[in-house]
């Protein structure tokens, strides 16, 4: 049982601790990490940690570009920890992120993003290819991240269009007009923060989530910072809390959180929707008190999913899709 998951903007991530950032002056880094990167690798990683808590989780399959000296890095990187791809190489070559953590206030991690290699038309068709050539044999699949330059912002909605067509169950987590454009395709799953929200509901003039919920997405998943997640769902709407722990770095939470999800409704189909959100949300809980991105080691899953708060509650109407 595999999941897809597009990485089309992968990265070489630097892990950066500092005391305290002070703008102008020269900083002495406490740690310093090297992973690969981007939010795909960031799903990726927390899957296959689940896949030793959760004997029916599935195998996560990286789908994106990579290339030059970065991109040979990356590949060593995620052989290391054994994350699996199908890779296209492009004469560009992968970006570079960095993300400032301070000791003295980690849940203000900063993070900074290059915009990443541009991609060909030939690319384009050779990874799409890869993705025609993958998909039948997938149960999910992930679209999340940002796009690399040259790439439509319906990109996303043509991967879950094909995923439609094979019976594949889709999410998408990604922002601003490839959000709308590619929701257009209607995914199963549609995980977007509350900011996010409000910008989109403002550019597009819609009443979202309502329209796509009528349209025929089955689910969309609002999270709210530290606030609680509200989850509308085919089992009913609900409020869920996460537990609380000490935030080491909260970079990838969210990735956690979709990683979870996904993970928990192909392993756990028979367990209603309470169930895998609680899961997701503990994900996203152990993410925060990790200082990379990933599950943190010594923490108790099912305790933290114990600790989750869900309350059901009263939205407007549903659409019978």
């Amino acid at each position: 049982m595999n999941v897809i998951i597009a990485s089309l903007n992968t990265a070489i991530e630097r892990l950066l601790l500092v005391d305290k950032q002070q703008p102008g002056e020269v900083h002495r880094l406490l740690d310093d990490k090297t992973l690969a990167g981007g939010k795909g690798v960031n799903v990726a990683r927390v899957m296959r940690q689940l896949r030793t808590i959760l004997p029916d989780a599935p195998t996560p399959l990286l789908l994106g570009f990579l290339g030059g000296a970065t991109g040979r890095l990356c590949r060593e990187l995620l052989a290391e920890e054994g994350l699996e791809g199908c890779w296209c190489d492009i004469a560009g070559s992968t970006r570079i992120c960095e993300v400032v953590t301070e000791v003295q206030a980690p849940e203000r991690a900063t993070v900074y993003n290059a915009v990443g290699p541009a991609i060909t038309p030939g690319e384009h068709q050779a990874l799409h290819r890869l993705l025609v050539q993958e998909l039948p044999h997938a149960s999910a699949l992930v679209c999340t991240g940002s796009l690399a330059k040259n790439l439509s912002p319906e990109e996303y909605g043509r991967w879950i269009t094909l995923a439609r067509a094979a019976g594949v169950l889709s999410l998408l987590d990604t922002h601003g007009t490839a959000l709308l454009q590619s929701a257009n395709a209607l995914p199963d799953i549609i995980k977007i923060n509350r900011d996010e929200l409000r910008q989109a509901s403002t550019a597009s003039s819609r009443t979202l989530p309502q329209d796509w919920l009528d349209q025929g997405v089955r689910c969309v998943i609002i999270t709210d910072g530290q606030r609680p997640t509200l989850a509308l769902t085919p089992d009913g709407d609900y409020e869920v809390s996460s537990p609380e722990v000490a935030t080491v770095s909260p970079v990838g939470s969210g990735d956690a959180y979709c990683a979870g999800l996904i993970t928990s409704l192909l392993a756990r189909p028979q367990a209603g929707w309470t169930e895998h959100l609680t899961l997701a949300a503990a994900c996203g809980a152990a993410n925060a008190a990790s200082p990379t991105a990933g599950l943190a080691a010594g923490l108790n899953l099912t305790e933290l999913q114990q600790r989750c708060a869900v309350r059901a509650v009263s939205t407007s109407p549903r659409s019978p899709a």
